[in-house]
């Protein structure tokens, strides 16, 4: 999107202005992100498992369960076991004892990863929880067959993305489940560093996290489209959901191909009705694309900028770092975090905030009582 100079003066007064509207600093939080990952990574002691399974299944939501989204998408770049991501109350029939649970939870007091873990433990399965006490941890210390390790908790749960990350990560490498090497992780956790000083900077040329913010929101009414592939849909998952909660703005996420057999239809609508411009400015597509990627994926965005040029639109490309794939995946990450939180100031909403979460959990507890009947 062409800058203007509303738009400099825009970014300039990201960083006077946070200090008013970002009333509790969830910024430190991301700041601090480097740091926790070292920490995590160096300081953790997961525990070692005494058998071995045919697969696992992640049990968590929001922020936590995006951490099994991403350690799956990960494991899809490599041999490795079959990792499945459960976001739900109930377990399904079809997994066994063969199944190796592993429970996320950052507040420790998630109902529907609790009411999953309940049902496993019922079960028979064997099951490892990972966050920063609450239920969680009471419930891991009164049933057998679990092993709970303790993560630290920043202000909310998605702010404390690496602080459960790289714990979990180092779990499963240690037990033989994924095979990132070292020097690979180290490289994760420089370029989240060099990834930081970036979102430092005030000039949105220099910063692409607060670039991506203004084409946010000075799209009116914008409806950010996130278009990743199989090796960054977690990342696309995450990116629409730090929108919602950071700056709550609705977004959409999804994948090609598969998106290419019905999504871009979307965009003939504005040729049809002869209405690119009021159709295109309400929409902003953005390519979380890897440079190696493979032929298929390259081609396939390809063509799909050459679609959204005839509309008049273009793809805003979601920045990375790094030349592991774990690097760029998580560099990614980090800098789109950065941007819903610029685009949260921006739009003058608090980010930490959450309302609508917390009246749901309000009236689950009072018509429900999930948590009341585990405790």
């Amino acid at each position: 999107m062409k800058k203007s100079g509303k738009s400099k003066r825009l970014a300039e007064s990201v960083f006077t202005l946070a200090p008013k509207i970002d009333k509790s600093n969830l910024k430190e939080d991301y700041d601090a992100w480097p740091s926790l990952a070292k920490s995590s990574w160096v300081d953790s002691r997961p525990p070692q498992l005494e058998r071995s399974y045919t697969s696992i299944l992640f049990a968590g939501m929001g922020g936590s369960g995006l951490i099994g989204e991403v350690i799956s998408d990960l494991a899809g770049e490599q041999e490795a076991y079959r990792i499945d991501v459960l976001k739900d109350y109930h377990l399904p029939h079809f997994y066994t004892s063969d199944t190796l649970v592993i429970g996320v939870s950052c507040s420790g007091n998630t109902e529907e990863t609790i009411s999953v873990l309940n049902e496993a433990s019922k079960r028979g399965l064997d099951i490892c929880t990972f966050g920063s006490g609450g239920l969680l941890e009471r419930f891991s210390q009164t049933h057998a067959r679990v092993k709970f390790t303790k993560t630290k908790m920043l202000k909310v749960p998605r702010s404390s993305f690496p602080g459960m990350f790289y714990v979990i990560l180092k779990f499963l490498i240690q037990n033989g489940y994924l095979n990132t090497s070292e020097v690979h992780i180290q490289d994760s956790i420089d370029c989240m560093l060099r990834a930081r000083e970036l979102c430092a900077k005030p000039i949105a040329k220099q910063n692409k996290a607060l670039e991506i913010a203004l084409d946010i929101v000075q799209t009116k009414s914008a409806l950010p489209l996130m278009y990743s592939s199989r090796r960054t849909r977690a990342v696309g998952i995450r990116f629409r959901q730090s929108l919602n909660e950071n700056a709550k703005i609705h977004g959409y996420a999804g994948v090609i191909p598969e998106m290419c057999h019905n999504d871009i239809t979307a965009w003939d609508y504005a040729k049809t009705a002869k209405l690119n411009k009021s159709y295109v400015s309400n929409s902003l597509p953005v390519a979380l694309k890897l440079e190696d990627d493979p032929i298929e994926i390259r081609t396939t965005f390809q063509i799909l900028e050459d679609i959204l040029k005839k509309s008049k639109g273009q793809f805003v490309q979601a920045p990375s770092l790094g030349t592991s794939y774990i690097s760029r995946v998580i560099s990614m990450l980090y800098l789109l975090d950065y941007s819903t939180y610029f685009a949260s100031i921006l739009r003058g909403v608090d980010p930490i905030q959450t309302p609508s979460i917390d009246f749901l959990k309000t009236e689950l507890k009072t018509r429900l009582n999930y948590l009341g009947r585990f405790a």
